[in-house]
């Protein structure tokens, strides 16, 4: 059988990396003990839309393979009717980055038209008005249409240096020049071949070559919202793209750089770190954040310190001796989105095996649902003995954690 343990964090691997779930109105002591050492820190805070925000999960084997059912969760809560209490959070998230960044760090803070005026001016504020690089705007076409003005259809990413001395390297995300807008220049091949686009001034030409690269300016239009049959999407609402936060990355950091981001969301900045071979620390405030977070990231190196739910499930499960393995039934969760019909297996999203140690779960293997691999491994070849502690996590997003007690030491 298994009984119910609680476990204060998730180890994997040699555990750098950090996922957190944690208020930046009071600082976790794992985020403080970080300051100072980070090279790169992106906030995408609440917009104070007024919005109530809502995640979509495929549910059980049917659900991943074909996008139904797919219950809503709650996300997050963007109804900010006090704009001096937003002004507060804002403030505390710009303190806190800088407050983490390394001397040669930099700071992007993902706003758009509704606060990106009052935001500039704290910024300015906690960084100097000297230490300002760039406005970024990202421009898009999802969403609807309004004849009342033109249709507000871009985000705006402050950027800010920690100190003269910063670390940018933009030769890291060049771009084709062919896909680039050659606005008036004119055509022309030289006699190997090559084609370019070329200006005429003061009596020069000026060659640009279409196999080398051009590289960004301060306006993106290339980069495009993630549609709903994306695969990359997480059903998480208004979720990033790992193309614009890859793009935010790569010049500002080296493999192995620290990357943060004090409101994680869907975990697109994390993603992106651990792809670019970078370490995270990655904090939200909901819990449903951190499960989204977690799910679409590699189980490797990585510390996840996140409350886990309290009820009464239990994890059905049992051992067969005769052929040494360890079979999983699912869970016995509840939660009201789920359908009406579920069963215990469908319930499960993922479960791992490790081992307990003084209130850290160290993962030791992870099975998991995914698009790719809708159907969960139930069950694994595993001598009795080395048995120890099953982590699962249902398809709302609760955590819960179960030590396995042989039959000959049950009470």
């Amino acid at each position: 059988m298994f009984e119910r343990i609680p476990a204060e964090k998730q180890k994997y691997g040699n555990g750098e990396s950090l996922l957190i779930c944690g208020n930046v109105m009071n600082v976790p002591q794992e985020i403080k003990a970080l300051y100072g050492t980070v090279q790169c820190v992106y906030v995408d805070p609440p917009f104070r839309t007024g919005e109530k925000f809502k995640r979509k999960r495929p549910y059980g084997t049917k659900g991943w393979k074909t996008g139904t059912p797919a219950p809503s969760y709650d996300a997050y809560n963007d109804r900010y009717t006090d704009e001096k209490a937003y002004l507060r959070l804002l403030r505390k998230l710009i303190h806190v980055s800088r407050e983490l960044l390394k001397n040669d760090g930099i700071f992007y803070l993902h706003l758009d038209w509704r606060m990106s005026a009052q935001a500039r001016q704290l910024c300015d504020r906690e960084f100097g008005k000297t230490r300002f690089l760039n406005e970024i705007i990202w421009s898009y076409e999802s969403g609807g249409r309004t004849k009342k003005y033109f249709s507000r259809k871009h985000d705006v990413i402050l950027m800010y240096a920690c100190s003269a001395n910063y670390k940018f390297d933009i030769t890291k995300v060049p771009l084709d020049r062919t896909e680039v807008r050659r606005n008036h220049m004119g055509r022309g091949m030289d006699e190997d071949g090559r084609m370019y686009g070329y200006i005429r001034s003061g009596g020069k030409e000026y060659r640009y070559y279409d196999d080398e690269p051009v590289y960004p300016g301060d306006v993106w239009s290339d980069i495009g919202f993630l549609q709903q049959r994306d695969p990359e999407r997480t059903g998480y609402a208004t979720q990033k793209p790992l193309k614009l936060l890859e793009r935010l990355l790569k010049p500002v950091t080296e493999p192995g750089d620290l990357v943060a981001d004090l409101c994680c969301g869907s975990g697109t900045t994390a993603a992106a770190a651990q792809a670019l071979g970078c370490r995270f620390a990655a904090m939200d405030l909901s819990p449903e954040a951190i499960a989204v977070t977690k799910a679409r990231l590699k189980p490797d190196n990585m510390t996840v310190i996140c409350p886990e739910t309290k009820d009464r499930a239990e994890l059905l499960c049992g051992y067969d001796n005769d052929s040494g393995r360890l079979r999983v039934y699912g869970i016995t969760a509840e939660n009201k989105a789920f359908p009406a019909k579920h069963t215990p297996e469908d319930s499960l999203e993922s479960w791992e095996m490790g081992h307990m140690e003084e209130g850290v779960f160290t993962a030791e293997q992870t099975f998991r649902r995914s698009h790719r691999y809708p159907e969960l491994t139930l069950d694994v070849k595993i001598a009795e003995k080395d048995i120890d502690t099953v982590l699962t996590t249902d398809a709302a997003g609760a955590v819960r954690t179960f030590r396995y007690v042989p039959e000959s030491k049950e009470i």
